[in-house]
């Protein structure tokens, strides 16, 4: 009777927080959306795709820069619930550690702007834009440490305040003004740099009044040890990661130009929403994951992880599948030139249904103390994207890129499945996975014939699409209610109502 009511109490901690997350998430996408409208609508394809590539170079630099604090903190925070002390240590020492490597990388990043541009997009544009970004990043790296302390004290509602309410609101708002104000694309980044100061600003007064650390710069020598035998791997590992996440990406701005790097952000950025179920089930995952790892409780960390998987799965297949039917109308309308990138957003909501689909074992390899597996992971596949992505750019453009980077991500994940059940007997999977599949199934079929349907009568553009979207959702709810709801759904749900 305790496990069961363990389980649930878990099950609670990681609902609760992906709820929180998916409303600061509204917040977020609906900004990001706007945002991404007003940039591709004012100042075209070619100018976002300078802007879109500095971003994901800032994010390349970002994970050296961090040097694995995010996970770090996770791991270290609730491992030493009950050692405020040593709590307090390790949180300073990830602080630090970030703030020195965040302000080194942005050093370097300043100075080599313009080669990185003429490597690159060979624009002296984006040069700029690199410099402004340099000049954020440190101020963002601090924002991020922030806001994952927040996540790893099991405070979910502030971590998202920050993330995907704070800082999406600052960047329209300042983006907004500057263009209003008859901006170019470098004084929008230049108000992005300004709101990423705000955001740190007002992220440490709140971390300040909220959260009890004590901060104590007398560390030892085993626990420097320690934070850095499990950071510097995951560094590592996270920039592995960015060989299968973002080289795509970086070698379609190298090889191609600014505008097939616009479209193809955007065609990635609405594909990636699909996956939203899965990112808030882990932002609260992680640390339950290491602490029931701890304790030694495997069924019910078997249990969880088997409940989140089909709740993430579930909850991915319908924008999934209505984003696939209705993908030239959305491309639309960022500007009839995005309609290109079709084929690249209907592979990564592939991509992103299958990531679902195997829920948080990357997290489970990782709380279970198999980073260098994930490790080896990430650098194997990274290396494999890096040459099919090569290879199959040269031959088909940004569609190779598309197919390169989906089917890595693929791979991916039928690894982390594969190893999390070798190594640790775990397993995501029950039959009432069946459930949604049934329903995803019935749901695409109707919407391509209610698409049919409403585009023979005249509707076009945003109309069509909310209309085939509220039709689509209907159907697709109405058959998971009429295969039966699970009882511990049912609870789960109950709690959270009550």
């Amino acid at each position: 009777m305790e496990s069961v009511s363990s389980d649930k109490s878990s099950l609670r901690v990681v609902t609760n927080g992906a709820v929180i997350f998916f409303l600061g998430k509204g917040v977020s996408n609906a900004t990001q959306f706007l945002l991404q409208l007003l940039l591709t609508r004012t100042v075209g394809a070619a100018s976002f795709g300078v802007y879109s590539y500095a971003m994901t170079i800032l994010s390349v630099v970002g994970v050296f820069a961090r040097l694995g604090v995010t996970e770090s903190i996770m791991r270290f925070v609730p491992e030493f619930e009950d050692d405020k002390k040593a709590q307090g240590r390790y949180v300073t020492i990830a602080f630090c550690t970030s703030i020195v490597g965040s302000l080194l990388a942005s050093l370097i990043l300043f100075h080599q702007a313009d080669n990185i541009s003429a490597y690159t997009l060979d624009n002296p544009v984006f040069a700029d834009v690199l410099r402004i970004f340099a000049i954020l990043l440190p101020f963002q790296v601090l924002t991020q440490a922030i806001y994952n302390t927040f996540r790893a004290f099991e405070d979910a509602k502030y971590q998202i305040f920050i993330r995907d309410v704070l800082v999406p609101i600052l960047n329209i708002l300042s983006i907004g003004i500057a263009l209003f104000l008859g901006a170019t694309i470098i004084g929008a980044s230049a108000a992005v740099a300004f709101a990423g100061l705000l955001a740190a600003v007002i992220s440490l007064v709140l971390l300040a009044q909220k959260i009890n650390i004590d901060i104590n710069v007398n560390t030892d020598r085993n626990e420097i040890y320690t934070y850095y035998n499990f950071s510097v791997p995951l560094t590592l590992t996270a920039a592995g990661s960015l060989l299968y996440t973002n080289v795509d990406r970086l070698m379609v701005g190298y090889f191609l130009g600014d505008v097939e790097v616009g479209i193809y952000a955007i065609s990635i950025g609405l594909a990636t929403a699909t996956g939203l179920a899965l990112t808030g089930i882990n932002q609260l995952f992680p640390p339950i994951a290491s602490k029931l790892h701890t304790q030694g409780e495997r069924k019910e960390l078997n249990n969880v992880f088997q409940t989140v998987t089909r709740w993430s799965f579930t909850i991915c297949l319908l924008p999934a599948v209505l984003l696939y039917v209705y993908r030239f109308e959305v491309l639309a309308l960022f500007g009839p030139e995005f309609t290109a990138g079709s084929l690249v957003l209907s592979l990564f909501v592939v991509a992103q249904v299958t990531r679902s689909a195997v829920g948080p074992s990357g997290y489970m390899l990782m709380m279970s103390g198999h980073q260098y597996v994930v490790l080896f992971n990430r650098w194997f596949l990274g290396v494999s994207n890096v040459v099919a992505n090569y290879i199959l750019i040269i031959r088909y453009g940004f569609i190779g890129a598309a197919i390169a980077s989906a089917l890595t991500l693929a791979v991916v994940n039928l690894f982390r499945l594969i190893e999390i059940w070798l190594l640790e007997g775990y397993n995501p999977y029950t039959p009432k996975v069946i459930k949604p599949i049934a329903a995803g199934l019935v749901a695409y079929s109707l919407s391509m014939l209610v698409r049919t349907g409403l585009s023979s009568n005249g509707l076009s553009g945003i109309v069509l699409i909310i209309f085939g979207c509220v039709i689509g959702a209907i159907v697709y709810t109405a058959i998971i209610f009429s295969l039966g709801i699970d009882n511990k759904d049912r609870k789960i749900y109950n709690e959270l109502k009550g």
